[in-house]
């Protein structure tokens, strides 16, 4: 009796362990899956669009550099009316997709709350957390002058009601969690909200194993996306609907 009296901290932890373990074994991230989707240069896509860039300070889980420029062009050739953005982070992409556009344009941000952490609809994966469980989201853009034209929205991107930017927006961009789930869900939204179905989508961590999945999917079984191209030297995926 004593030696089980000890042993249930432990059976706890171990059983919470032996859930997380299970939940990855019985999921279909287990297979590792290969990017299929055929490479395509920025200047196939914006000639030498030359963008403003603002580089402040990069964070773990920020887009990179050359991330940063490639957008900026796509959003300066392009001059998106509405962007709507899944998953705000410090706000360092926001804030320099603000820039460039132009200055009656809006972009919508949404963003998991900390306190949503363990009520999402869809399963996110453990990794991204850490970049849920922030005190503010869009730090990067508070206080400047392109904040007027970011929209904050606090929100879990499936439970959220869409319906009144639903036909309006003239670029998504996707970079919220990474799990299988959500990217297909996310997916499915941004085709809703494009303008009269078209305008451009962009995903953001095509080599995380369940993007890869995912877009792999769209690409291969949706006649839709057979446009999909993964932007070289980055992990964007880009597709324009005319």
């Amino acid at each position: 009796m004593k030696y089980w009296l000890k042993r249930v901290p432990f059976l706890i932890k171990e059983k919470l362990l032996l859930k997380e373990i299970a939940s990855h074994i019985n999921h279909k991230d287990r297979k590792l899956f290969q990017k299929i989707i055929p490479l395509i240069s920025i200047e196939e896509i914006t000639e030498n669009t030359i963008p403003e860039i603002f580089l402040n300070e990069f964070e773990d889980g920020n887009i990179s550099n050359y991330e940063i420029e490639c957008i900026c062009r796509i959003v300066k050739i392009f001059s998106p009316a509405a962007i709507f953005e899944i998953g705000t982070f410090n706000g360092r992409t926001s804030l320099n997709m603000a820039i460039n556009i132009g200055t009656e344009s809006k972009i919508y941000t949404l963003d998991l709350p900390q306190k949503f952490i363990s009520k999402t609809k869809l399963r996110i994966k453990s990794g991204e957390i850490k970049f849920i469980n922030k005190e503010i989201s869009g730090k990067q853009f508070i206080g400047t002058p392109y904040e007027k034209k970011i929209i904050q929205i606090y929100a879990d991107s499936a439970k959220y009601n869409y319906s009144q930017y639903l036909n309006t927006i003239d670029l998504v961009f996707i970079d919220g969690s990474h799990s299988y789930e959500y990217v297909i869900n996310d997916t499915k939204i941004a085709l809703k909200l494009l303008r009269n179905g078209k305008g451009i989508i962009i995903w953001h961590d095509y080599g995380w194993n369940e993007v890869v999945q995912a877009l792999n999917e769209f690409y291969q079984k949706d006649r839709r996306f057979l446009g999909l191209k993964n932007i070289a030297g980055t992990s964007f995926v880009f597709i324009k609907f005319d």
